[in-house]
């Protein structure tokens, strides 16, 4: 008997597999077919049977636009012992303007299969059409819980929704940051959907938008004596470009919302903020030393190291840190600076952040030194100047002086030719030599100049070596050095190589190639992003190489 009944059931699983591969239809449903412009309506794609995973063309939209969807479900369903699937795909549609509309014909295709529905008409009328509740009997709480279900609907109550500009300040000092931010304020239930018609843009101005959270809370916020639920939509950290009345421009969205429960017909609005002015007022005659900053911002210089052996160079550091239009200040016009020293163009590095604080962060120029002679240096110290708004005037900072140690190199030692000891018993050795020499038919002078010819010749072949390859040297690599890290330790050897170069006869006529060979080794160094330039460096690598060898 148990096994008849493996059997049966056995039978009706095929059945089941039969009944299921029967052949895919479409349906399509659009409720209600009359709704209001301020309405949206249900737009239900349904897929019976699918062999696989559907594609859907929704067609021509006359007088509709999505906004919401698509969302999609599958259902399985037994009826009189048959499997059923279906997959639905879910759209929210509105119209454009009052008149009438239509959807479709739609296409859905399935593994090389098509099917198409029929035109779908539509009407859009004035206002809104949602069903009001009816009077009757009343819920204790604001929302009736069962209403859907009981068809017990409260009296709608009207959502308010506001899309606003909020500034920070609306009176600043030329490149003095602003904080602006557009808040949704809403009374509603819920947000479904947010789409910019008008995103914000701000000409006149430098503007850096702030990155979201990864999850936006609201805040319960008072206007007007109504209470709203706030959501920020969007944040940028303005600065001023010029001075005057300078707009901040509206901004517009389309905003989708429901005003009751989860089940309420979902409404669209589209709500735009007004224009907003800022008065930015000039800054005072600038002093010497000026280079835009605006702040809480402040200069500090550094050398590294301080002190050296001649022929080597230093680092000189001027940071600039704190709060205020960092990215658009420019490097320092006044460096600590000696007359004994050669200064090559600053390098910049940048750690700058952007958020609800506004701009904070640092800025560091870094000046490479190479001395002339050795000695204690002193760079004699300079004014540089902030723009402090708070106090509405300049904060003035001294940098240095600053004292560099150059240890003179090593004197070379002079060789002194140690004086012969008589040898009492090398004198008849030697008269027996020189006595014994015209017998053998080679004077014994001869032997020793030639000796010494060729000693003088090799030594002076060796020493025109290591000279000259002491002149091309270059710095080794380091172990997980960066091509851009190569290129300056490269371009410094120019520089220093070229300081005795120029000198020499040659040197007028390598001019251009040295100028040319440190201009591509500072677009390496500066290069944006500072891509793999690995092949690039290796191949200036060896032209610097070969150009100190043609000195």
């Amino acid at each position: 008997m148990f096994r008849s009944l493996l059997m049966a059931l056995a039978a009706l699983a095929a059945a089941a597999v039969v009944a299921s591969a029967a052949d895919p239809s479409l349906e399509v449903t659009l409720e209600p077919r009359r709704f209001g412009i301020e309405d949206a309506a249900r737009l239900e794609i349904r897929v019976l049977e699918p062999s696989g995973t559907p594609a859907v063309d929704l067609g021509a939209l006359t007088n509709l636009q999505v906004v919401g969807g698509p969302s999609t479900g599958t259902e399985l369903s037994w009826i009189n012992g048959s499997a059923t699937r279906a997959t639905t795909f879910t759209y929210m549609v509105q119209g454009v303007e009052v008149g009438a509309a239509a959807v479709g014909p739609v296409t859905v295709r399935i593994q090389g299969l098509e099917l198409r529905s029929e035109l779908i008409a539509a009407e859009i009328v004035p206002g809104s059409v949602v069903p009001q509740q009816p009077a009757g009997r009343r819920s204790v709480f604001p929302t009736d819980p069962f209403g859907d279900l009981m068809q017990r609907r409260q009296p709608t109550r009207s959502a308010r929704v506001e899309l606003r500009q909020v500034l920070d300040r609306d009176r600043v000092v030329l490149g003095q940051p602003v904080l602006a931010r557009v808040v949704l304020d809403t009374t509603a239930g819920g947000i479904d959907g947010f789409e910019w018609v008008d995103a914000p843009s701000y000409p006149g101005w430098w503007a850096q938008r702030v990155e979201p959270p990864e999850r936006i809370a609201g805040e319960v916020v008072e206007v007007d004596g109504i209470r709203y639920n706030r959501f920020v939509v969007a944040r940028h950290v303005l600065v001023p470009l010029k001075t005057g009345s300078l707009a901040v421009p509206g901004v517009g969205a389309r905003i989708g919302f429901r005003t009751g429960s989860l089940f309420a017909p979902q409404q669209v609005v589209e709500r735009t903020s007004p224009e907003l002015v800022v008065a930015v007022a000039p800054r005072p005659p600038a002093p010497v030393g000026y280079a835009g900053a605006v702040g809480d911002l402040r200069y500090t210089a550094s050398l590294e190291p301080q002190r050296i052996a001649f022929g080597e160079s230093a680092v000189l550091s001027i940071e600039l840190k704190g709060s205020g239009n960092l990215p658009l200040v420019e490097a320092p016009a006044l460096w600590p600076s000696s007359a004994d020293c050669e200064t090559y163009p600053p390098e910049e590095e940048s750690s700058i952040a952007v958020d609800d604080r506004g701009i904070h962060g640092s800025r560091v120029w870094r000046m490479t030194l190479v001395p002339r002679n050795p000695g204690e240096l002193e760079l004699a110290p300079v004014e540089l100047a902030v723009f402090d708004p708070a106090a509405g005037s300049y904060r003035k900072q001294a940098l240095g002086p600053v004292r560099l140690v150059v240890d003179a190199p090593p004197a070379t030692p002079t060789p002194v030719a140690e004086p012969e000891t008589a040898d009492p018993q090398a004198r008849p050795q030697s008269a027996q030599t020189v006595t014994d020499a015209p017998e053998r038919g080679t004077p014994q002078w001869l032997w020793v100049a030639g000796a010494l010819a060729v000693g003088l010749l090799a030594g002076g072949v060796v020493t025109f070596l290591v000279a000259r390859r002491r002149h091309v040297a270059l710095p080794p690599r380091r172990e997980g050095e960066s091509p851009a890290e190569r290129a300056r330790q490269l371009q410094v050897a120019l520089e220093r190589w070229w300081l005795d170069a120029r000198a020499k006869p040659r040197g007028e006529a390598l001019e251009g190639e040295m100028q040319a060979l440190r201009r591509e080794l500072e677009a390496v160094r500066f290069a944006p992003g500072r891509a793999d330039h690995s092949e690039t460096v290796s191949d200036l690598e060896d032209r610097v190489r070969g150009l100190m060898r043609r000195a």
